[in-house]
């Protein structure tokens, strides 16, 4: 009979996924802490190792490389189970055994009670392998006593699972009713604990001895269902050993009831499975089974070259060579633990006898230290008394220093606020000055035209009653803009504060067609406003005022005589208005030079003058309202002066 074994690494453990692999192969290549990359190559090393042995050794072996370096051993230990494993699998015991014996070494001097568990069932499944079926035996359980003392059920319901497998082969060999009960007990329970935890990668194993069980002791039918479930888990789970074993012994079920072309196609499957995972144990059990159905195919040819390789591998596993290795690796192990055992019994030994000298040594030398710390206290407390009084002084010297330095910063404060006070004194000076030049000019200048006129008495009554009607209005509209002059004034004063409310734009326009009454008569100039009475924008009404006061300006200023001055809102941009008169225009150059931050007068139509700084501070105004400026013209053909709100 095929043995049945099972190999415990950890619990439910999948076939090694790609995405699994490559996440841990990042962490291999970006890790810079040794710990990280020993446990990155072991979790690689045990994703491998059911169908990639070579592999799985590979990174187990640098595992325990970089464990050994750096003093990672139970890291180290885990790896070498997994390397020990995969030896198991390719039939190479000698590598098995010496690997499990270090790793079970190093589990029993951290007294890693489930690591131990691990090794020494893993030990029984090689000499279960070996067909030393007293030591694998014994093996389990010493595993199974452990296991049950701390009550690990992933480790008893392995071991069930063993001990069943080797009352089964005795089963199958005397067919006593205690041996078959005792496999039928052990491998019920090992069935229902892997139910109970899921775990399909033992169960195929289970499932497959059960399915033995039941077929030998006549339950065919049952037996064939148990192991094509067994099969379908193991092909599901990339179960190697399971796969092997189900069409094994389907193989020989389907055989025995002269179902010769299933149990040769089960037989092909089986050994072309155990030719990938070169395992001569498994290479040779399929050669034998193909050997023996090709000769009762009658295809001898067939059957003597699986005869062959049946042989060859055989001679393979139970060389003597190999077997006089094993021995004296097991010797070796049983004989360093002694001596270990020995040295650390002279160590104990050595370690009370010193133990005595030592005392009396710490003894006197405690005495000198004492005296030693007595004479260095009463200096040490003599250097800090004057320490002391040495750090009082500096203390209040600094005291000192800082007190001066923070009535420096303070000084220093003060004088860049008064600065800055005096910078923006000047600068609201110069803008007053500026705008009370710029504004009152025009009105002045009217009004003093008109005085004399009045004072040359020369003119009639009719002509004296419209000159006194032109004073009244020019000294109204002085007086209106001295009352918005210093209403900016005292805004600027203010901290350059914007009083925002809701204003009719078609009324602020019409009080400065109003204000420029006289000098739109004089030019015979037309002003057309189309502003509707809904427009209103929700900003400051003076600095509003001045800045349409200003643009009207220049256009009276600008237009020759006869000329018309339009005002509406603009067709692309409801929010924006328009200036727009048929005065002489600009070119490009004159454009530019408008808002820049020096004066550019130029002479009206009518010889007007300017001061040059009405449009520096109409955007002066603007910015501080949010609101844009922008004047388009061609020289000859008028300019639209277009205000934008936000």
């Amino acid at each position: 009979m095929i043995p049945h074994l099972l190999v415990w690494i950890v619990p439910f453990i999948l076939p090694a996924q790609q995405s699994q692999t490559d996440s841990l192969k990042n962490l291999l290549v970006q890790a810079d802490n040794d710990s990280v990359k020993a446990s990155a190559l072991y979790h690689l090393s045990k994703l491998y190792y059911t169908y990639d042995q070579d592999t799985a050794i590979l990174y187990g072996m640098e595992a325990v490389s970089l464990a050994k370096e750096n003093g990672f051993e139970k890291i180290g230990a885990n790896a070498l189970n997994i390397v020990g494993v995969s030896y198991l699998i390719q039939s190479d015991y000698e590598k098995s055994l010496s690997t499990h014996l270090e790793a079970l070494g190093i589990r029993e001097n951290l007294q890693d009670t489930v690591g131990i568990i691990e090794s020494t069932m893993n030990l029984g499944n090689i000499y279960y392998r070996l067909k030393e079926l007293d030591k694998a035996v014994k093996q389990y359980e010493k595993s199974l006593e452990l296991a049950q003392l701390i009550n690990h059920e992933r480790a008893m319901s392995l071991l069930y699972n063993n001990l069943g497998s080797y009352y089964l082969d005795r089963w199958l060999s005397w067919k006593e009713s205690e041996d078959f009960n005792q496999t039928k007990a052990y491998l019920e329970q090992s069935k229902a604990i892997k139910e109970k935890l899921n775990d399909k990668r033992s169960l195929t194993n289970t499932l497959l001895q059960l399915g033995e069980l039941y077929y030998e002791s006549g339950e065919k039918q049952l037996a064939i269902r148990l192991l094509r479930q067994a099969l379908e888990i193991s092909q599901e789970m990339n179960d190697t050993e399971g796969r092997l074993s189900s069409l094994g012994t389907l193989s020989d079920y389907h055989r025995d009831n002269n179902s010769l072309d299933l149990a040769i196609a089960y037989a092909t499957q089986a050994y072309e499975l155990a030719a990938e995972t070169k395992s001569n144990y498994q290479i040779s059990i399929a050669a034998s089974k193909m050997a023996h159905l090709s000769a009762l195919n009658r295809d001898f040819e067939k059957a003597y070259e699986y005869q062959r390789i049946n042989e060859a591998s055989n001679d393979s596993i139970f060389n003597d060579s190999r077997a006089k290795i094993r021995a004296e690796l097991e010797v070796q192990y049983e004989s360093e633990k002694k001596e270990l055992e020995n040295q650390k019994l002279l160590k104990e030994q050595e370690l009370a006898a010193l133990t005595i000298t030592r005392k009396n040594e710490l003894l006197l030398i405690f005495i000198a230290v004492a005296i030693l710390l007595i004479a260095v206290a009463w200096y040490q407390r003599r250097t800090n008394q004057k320490l002391r009084a040495v750090t009082k002084k500096l203390k209040e010297y600094n005291t000192k220093v800082k007190s001066q330095n923070q009535q420096i910063q303070l000084q220093s404060d003060e004088l860049n606020s008064s600065n800055l006070q005096l910078k923006k004194a000047n600068h609201f000076r110069d803008k007053l000055f500026s705008i009370i030049s710029h504004d009152l000019r025009t009105p002045f200048s009217s009004l003093n035209n008109s005085l004399d006129l009045w004072k040359s008495g020369d003119l009639s009554k009719e002509e004296m009653d419209y000159v006194l009607a032109a004073i009244a209005s020019d000294a109204h509209a002085a007086s209106s803009l001295l009352s918005n002059l210093l209403t900016w004034a005292r805004t600027q004063m203010s901290s350059d504060e914007v009083e925002k409310k809701e204003v009719s734009i078609q009324d602020l326009v019409a009080s400065n067609q109003h204000l420029f009454a006289k000098q739109l008569e004089q030019k015979k100039l037309v002003l057309e406003n189309h502003v509707p009475a809904n427009f209103t924008v929700y900003t400051d009404p003076d600095r509003l005022d001045f800045i349409i006061r200003n643009a009207l300006s220049n256009s009276i200023k600008f237009t020759p005589t006869g000329g018309r001055i339009h005002i509406q809102v603009a067709p692309d941009h409801p929010s924006a208005l328009l200036i727009k008169d048929s005065g002489k225009g600009m070119d490009e150059n004159q454009i530019d030079s408008l808002f820049e931050n020096k004066q550019f007068s130029s002479s009206g139509t009518d010889g007007e003058q300017g001061t040059g700084i009405g449009l520096m501070l109409v955007k002066d105004f603007a910015d501080s309202i949010g609101a844009g400026i922008s004047i388009s013209s061609e020289k000859g053909n008028g300019t639209t002066f277009k205000i934008i709100f936000s």
